[in-house]
Order: structure tokens, then C-alpha cells, then sequence
């Protein structure tokens, strides 16, 4: 039955979400909406309310904003979806809809703000804001003293930092970081390429890697988490980006908390609440390295080219103070090793398997 204008001022009245105008779509929700809006559009047409003309053209009006709001959510995927999170921070509202991406110590919300695509980071535990705080420090200090540098590119973007209470009344901190469109952390690298990577492959991943610690520990700070959760890389442009900065320190500090899944991948340091250096993060780079390699633990796959095996072994030996700890350095060597193995560099497009 068709709609009054009556009913249709009470219909958008009484709705918070478009949802509550248009109802459930079906199997094909762009024609549904489009049959839907149509259908409101004649009920609330000023030509069939005669001596309404003023409520039928608020109306519309309002209808045709419900309408933009339906396609958005339409476009998002999210019509129809109960809401994950809502957080709010000034003037910026962030809504998400999908289910959380969980990691050691958050969960990480896909969420927008007036359109514009962002991630939460929740802590789980009020007992883990500190490390998200941590985090926060870190990404604002990188985005100004890189700002406007081509290194930057190898860090994600903190867009803001801010505490909200939770249902039980905990305060949880979240850090809103920018998405990296056409990314893949190289766990799924790894899931993809179970038997390991062609050495050309892993290189240019290494390289990004080593660009970022290089880079981080010249501003005196250590990741401490090296991990293959950790490293996003895009296989468009070959870019490589060092994520999760909640496990850093500054050079000489012990690292605060592991990646429990990832145990073994730490160097003996570490578990004896040793000061973190350098050293550190290169020991788990080049444990990285192994595993895209094929190989597993601190040993390279027999089929690596002996130059890499060595350049790896000198990474993952146990004592730090034995162990390389320039990644500029080793990033040198490591490039001149695959000049005199593959020639001069090219782009070698890389597709997940």
C-alpha cells in the first residue's frame, strides 16, 4: 500500500539510520532502494499533496537526503549492518561495520568519518593504553621529522590519538590510523608462498625493511617487533611499510611486550630483559628474511646464493655485540650483493600466489 505524505513525515521522523526509511533491500539492494525511493518520492511530490505544499517540500527534501545517505551506506557495504564501533574525538565521528582485524593486544576497527576510510586501534585491555600510547608518540614524531621525505613512505600515518570509555565504563585508548590501500602484511606473503619466495622477490621486501629501520634507528628509536604481521608490503609499487609501533623503545631500553605467537622469532636479548638495540630489530628482519626465503629459524634454504646466506648468518648471530647493527650498512651490502648475483635493478612485478 502506498504511502500518505502523513506517514512517510513520521516514517523519516522516527529513523536514525536509512534503514529505518527504505527497510531491508533484499538480494538486490540498488534496485530495491531505487523502486523504494521512488515510490517515496510520489508520496511526498508537492503536485499530489494540494494545500501541503510546504510540509511536501520539506519532505522531499529530507527524503532525498535519507536517499544520498542509503547510497553511501550502500557503496560502504554497510546497509543494513549493525554498527562494530562508534567513537567520537572533537568533531570527527568514526563508524565501522565490519568485523574487528585481531592482533596480539587490539583489535583494529575498519571505520569512516564523513566518508573517508580510517582503522581503529583498540586496546583490549585498559592494561595494554600504554603501548598504544607509545605508539601514538612514535608515529607523530616519524610524520614530523620525515615529513616531506620519500623514507616516510615506508611508515603508516597516526591521523589522531584519543581515549574512550567502553560499555563496562574502561577507558580504552585509540589510535585512527590511515588505511594502505593494496597492501599485504607478509603473513599472508608467507600463507600464499608456502615453499618461500624467489630470492629477487624477498629482496626488495628486505630492502623496504631495512630502508625503515634504518631509518628509525637513526631517530634513536627501535621497532622491537620486526614481525610478518608487521611488515605490509604493495606489490603495485613495491613499496614496503613497518606497521605497529606499540612494541618500540628508545635505543638502550628493554622491549616492554612480545608478539607471543612469534616467540622464537626474538633474539636472546630480549628474554633476558636485556636493553634493546639496533641489533635487535636486524636479528628479526633477517629472521624475516629466512622465512620468505623457504627457510625456517635462523637458517637460510640451502638454494639461497651463499652472499645472502652469509650477509643473513652475520644478522642472527646470538650475541648482540658480535651481530650487524648499521641498517643502512647492511642495506649497502645487501644491494651490492644483488648487483653481482641479478645486475642492475629492475621492477619484477610480484602477484600474490
Amino acid at each position: 500500500m502506498a504511502l500518505t505524505l502523513n506517514q512517510l513525515i513520521q516514517l523519516m521522523l522516527h529513523a536514525t539510520e536509512p534503514e529505518g526509511v527504505f527497510g531491508g533491500l533484499g538480494d538486490e539492494p540498488e534496485d530495491a532502494l531505487r523502486r523504494q525511493y521512488r515510490a517515496m518520492a510520489i508520496a511526498a511530490h508537492p503536485d499530489h499533496n494540494p494545500g501541503q505544499w510546504a510540509s511536501a517540500n520539506e519532505a522531499f527534501r529530507q527524503l532525498q537526503g535519507w536517499h544520498a545517505a542509503a547510497q553511501r551506506k550502500l557503496a560502504e557495504g554497510s546497509y543494513g549492518k549493525a554498527e562494530r564501533i562508534r567513537a567520537a574525538s572533537g568533531g570527527r565521528t568514526y563508524v565501522g561495520y565490519t568485523e574487528p582485524i585481531t592482533g596480539d593486544l587490539c583489535d583494529l576497527f575498519p571505520a569512516r568519518s564523513d566518508g573517508e576510510p580510517a582503522l581503529l586501534k583498540v586496546a583490549r585491555s585498559p592494561r595494554n593504553n600504554d603501548l598504544l600510547a607509545t605508539e601514538a608518540h612514535a608515529l607523530r614524531r616519524i610524520d614530523t621529522d620525515l615529513a616531506g621525505q620519500p623514507v616516510r613512505a615506508h611508515f603508516p600515518t597516526c591521523v589522531e590519538s584519543f581515549m574512550l570509555r567502553d560499555t563496562a565504563g574502561n577507558p580504552r585508548h585509540i589510535n585512527v590510523l590511515r588505511p594502505e590501500p593494496g597492501t599485504y602484511a607478509l603473513a599472508e606473503v608467507l600463507r600464499a608462498y608456502p615453499q618461500g619466495l624467489h630470492p629477487a622477490d624477498a629482496a626488495w621486501m628486505f630492502n623496504r625493511t631495512l630502508a625503515a629501520l634504518g631509518t628509525a634507528h637513526g631517530m634513536g628509536l627501535v621497532h622491537g617487533a620486526v614481525l610478518p604481521t608487521h611488515m605490509l608490503i604493495r606489490p603495485s609499487d613495491h613499496n614496503g611499510i613497518l606497521i605497529d609501533w606499540c612494541y618500540s623503545v628508545a635505543i638502550g631500553e628493554p622491549i616492554k611486550a612480545i608478539s607471543t605467537p612469534y616467540t622464537d622469532d626474538y633474539p636472546p636479548e630480549v628474554s633476558a630483559r636485556q636493553g634493546a638495540t639496533p641489533a635487535t630489530d636486524l636479528y628479526m628482519a633477517a629472521r624475516l628474511m629466512v622465512r620468505l626465503l623457504g627457510g625456517s629459524g635462523a637458517e637460510p634454504p640451502e638454494r639461497t646464493p651463499r652472499p645472502i646466506q652469509a650477509l643473513l648468518r652475520a644478522c642472527l648471530i646470538p650475541a648482540p655485540a658480535r651481530r650487524h647493527r648499521d641498517a643502512w650498512q647492511v642495506l649497502e651490502d645487501f644491494r651490492a650483493i644483488l648487483g653481482d648475483l641479478y645486475g642492475p635493478p629492475t621492477f619484477r612485478p610480484f602477484r600474490m600466489a
